[in-house]
C-alpha cells in the first residue's frame, strides 16, 4: 500500500535522521570553526571539539576529531613546507610516541565523565594562558621540547586540543611569522597522525564516523577558504573577545553537566 512504511522501515528512517543531524552539525560547525581559525588565526579546533562533544560520546570525540583535524593540519603544512623550523620540530615529534601510550592507558581507565571533565577544564585554562611576544625571550632549552612532546603525546589523547599551550611555547622562540604558523601546524599534524595511529591501535571503530569525518574535513578546507575571503575586514580583537566569552560559556556548562 502506497504511504505505507512498515516496522523495519520506519526504524531505518528513524535511525537515518537521527545519525543525519549529528553529521549536518558537525559539518556546519566544522566549516564555521575554520573561518573563525581563519580570522583570529586559533581557537576554531576547540570550538568544533567543545560543540562535538554534544554530538559524539565523550569516550570517542577526541579520536574522531582528530582525523578532522587532521585534513586542516595538513593543509597548513602544505602551505608552510619551507618555513618549518625543522630542529624543533625533531626533538617535539621523537618523544610523542611514547607520549600517546602511556595516554591511552590513562583513556582506558577513564570515564565519559570524567573525560568530558578534563576537556571543558582545559579548554578554561587554555583561556587564560594567552602568548605573547617576548622581546627578551632567547628561546627555549633543547631538553624542554623532548619533554614537551612526550607530555603533549600524552595529553593529546585525553584532551584533544593543546595549541595554545604550544604557541605559548614557541613563542619563545622569536620565529618570523611564517615559521611559527607552519612550526604550530605540523606540531598538530604531527600529534594528530600519532593520536590517530594510537587510537587505530586499540582497535577504535573509526568506520561508523567515517561519514561526518569526511563532511567536516571537506568543510574546514572550504571554511577556511570562506573565512579569508568573506571576513578579513572583521576586527580581529573584537571578534577574539566574543569567541573566548562564548568558548568559556560553553565549557563551563560542559563542566557543570559532568559534576551533576
Amino acid at each position: 500500500m502506497r504511504g505505507r512504511v512498515t516496522g523495519s522501515a520506519a526504524r531505518s528512517l528513524i535511525e537515518l535522521d537521527s545519525s543525519f543531524l549529528p553529521v549536518l552539525i558537525i559539518t556546519l560547525a566544522a566549516f564555521l570553526s575554520s573561518m573563525v581559525t581563519a580570522i583570529v588565526g586559533a581557537g576554531g579546533g576547540t570550538a568544533l571539539l567543545l560543540l562535538m562533544l554534544y554530538m559524539v560520546p565523550a569516550g570517542n570525540v577526541v579520536a574522531v576529531h582528530g582525523c578532522i583535524q587532521l585534513v586542516s593540519n595538513f593543509a597548513r603544512v602544505a602551505m608552510f613546507w619551507r618555513h618549518m623550523h625543522w630542529p624543533v620540530i625533531f626533538r617535539f615529534v621523537i618523544p610523542m610516541p611514547a607520549g600517546v601510550y602511556l595516554g591511552l592507558q590513562i583513556y582506558e581507565m577513564m570515564d565519559h565523565g570524567g573525560l568530558q571533565l578534563v576537556i571543558a577544564s582545559f579548554v578554561l585554562l587554555s583561556l587564560v594562558i594567552q602568548p605573547q611576544s617576548s622581546p627578551g625571550a632567547k628561546g627555549v632549552p633543547k631538553g624542554v621540547y623532548y619533554v614537551t612532546g612526550f607530555f603533549i603525546g600524552a595529553a593529546n589523547i585525553i584532551v584533544g586540543v593543546l595549541s595554545p599551550i604550544l604557541g605559548a611555547i614557541l613563542r619563545l622562540e622569536r620565529l618570523p611569522k611564517e615559521q611559527l604558523v607552519g612550526t604550530l601546524g605540523f606540531f598538530g599534524f604531527a600529534g594528530n597522525v600519532f593520536k590517530i595511529a594510537g587510537f587505530a591501535f586499540v582497535g577504535f571503530a573509526f568506520a561508523p564516523y567515517a561519514v561526518m569525518v569526511a563532511c567536516a574535513s571537506l568543510a574546514t578546507i572550504a571554511g577556511t577558504y570562506a573565512g579569508k575571503r568573506l571576513l578579513a575586514g572583521i576586527s580581529s580583537r573584537t571578534f577574539t573577545i566574543a569567541f573566548q566569552i562564548m568558548l568559556g560559556a560553553m565549557a563551563t556548562r560542559l563542566i557543570w553537566t559532568a559534576l551533576s
